[in-house]
């Protein structure tokens, strides 16, 4: 009877134990089948994105992760994206992406240009791409965009619409930006000289504050066209012209459906014809060192289509423009920029 009592424990302790062991392989399945487990990549192809502002600005850094996002799906590489990256933490991100075995790595701006100079020359197996910047290393390609004849198109057309003939141009303080503005003032002269032009400038590309100030500035002046070249902020400028009644003009994107009856066209800069342009070259072996550059002639930069409020007439005047402007040969444009 004693023997049977001491065993009872002892059974009892290893039915627990069963019992235990169980429950546990059963909760370990539950969280196998609720927990996605990733997939190993198969992709011959790391690449990665860095941008200085959000992916949301619905214009030059929302444009290129869309760009990016289409060419992974019909290439197959493996995609990193890091955005809102402070100038501070350009060059320690990118020499994170060489440790790591990127192959190629995307800098969406001038502001990438310098700290990727530094940083190739450690990674000889990874190649760097900037905007508007240089390129010095064989591990290095730059990309620009030639800005005066869209800048001479635009101006032209915001002079035709300005019944005040006073227009306006946000632009952004940097070495890049002063071709498109030179172009600019070219194609208002060009449409009527006697138009005013007032020329606001901004710090950043995504300096709201800024620019509305600069927008509220203009409109005290009696503009009545406004051209917004940032990133960020043409949203806005875009909306306080609306309040305003005046026209605007918008950049990167095609930004008339932030305010239709108010916004008489864009310029588009078709980041997705760069991107494809480079992955493509990439992934053949055939992207080049040193500088490029892409405008009118190419298609990259492009007017979108001219609002309702645009008069035939107009219309009709802006696009025998383009027709020359396009069919200009690289080799007569004056300056190159642009983009950020």
């Amino acid at each position: 009877m004693n023997k049977r009592v001491k065993r009872l424990p002892l059974l009892f302790g290893v039915f627990a134990f069963f019992l235990v062991a169980l429950l546990t392989v059963q909760f370990l399945s539950n969280m196998m089948q609720t927990i996605p487990i990733p997939a190993a990549s198969t992709s011959k192809h790391r690449i990665a994105l860095l941008l200085e502002g959000p992916t949301y600005d619905q214009g030059w850094n929302s444009s290129a992760l869309e760009s990016l996002e289409r060419l992974k799906e019909q290439y197959g590489f493996t995609l990193f994206v890091a955005d809102n990256l402070h100038v501070s933490q350009i060059r320690e991100t990118a020499i994170a992406m060489g440790e790591q075995g990127y192959h190629l790595v995307l800098g969406h701006g001038l502001v990438f240009s310098e700290p990727f100079i530094d940083v190739a020359p450690r990674f000889p197996k990874t190649r760097f791409v900037c905007f508007n910047g240089k390129a010095v290393h064989p591990n290095q390609t730059n990309v620009s965009y030639e800005m005066t004849s869209s800048g001479y198109l635009v101006g032209m057309l915001a002079a035709l619409m300005s019944s005040q003939h006073k227009v306006g141009y946000i632009m952004v303080d940097k070495p890049t930006e002063y071709a498109q503005v030179e172009g600019f003032r070219q194609g208002v002269s060009a449409a009527n000289p006697d138009t005013y032009v007032s020329v606001q400038k901004v710090p950043d590309f995504n300096d709201i504050t800024s620019a509305l100030q600069a927008t509220h500035r203009l409109i005290a002046e009696g503009v009545d066209v406004i051209y917004t070249t940032g990133d960020s902020f043409n949203l806005n400028v875009i909306t306080e012209a609306q309040r305003a009644d005046i026209y605007a003009i918008g950049y990167i994107a095609d930004q008339r459906y932030i305010a239709p009856h108010h916004v008489i066209a864009s310029l588009i800069q078709d980041v997705g014809k760069v991107y494809t342009a480079i992955i493509d070259q990439y992934l053949k072996g055939q992207l080049p060192s040193g500088d490029v550059s892409y405008g009118l002639s190419e298609g990259v930069n492009r007017l979108s289509p001219l609002g309702p409020m645009v008069p035939d007439e107009v219309k009709e005047r802006i696009y025998q423009e383009l027709e020359l402007l396009t069919n200009k040969p690289q080799g007569e444009h004056q300056h190159t920029s642009g983009g950020q």
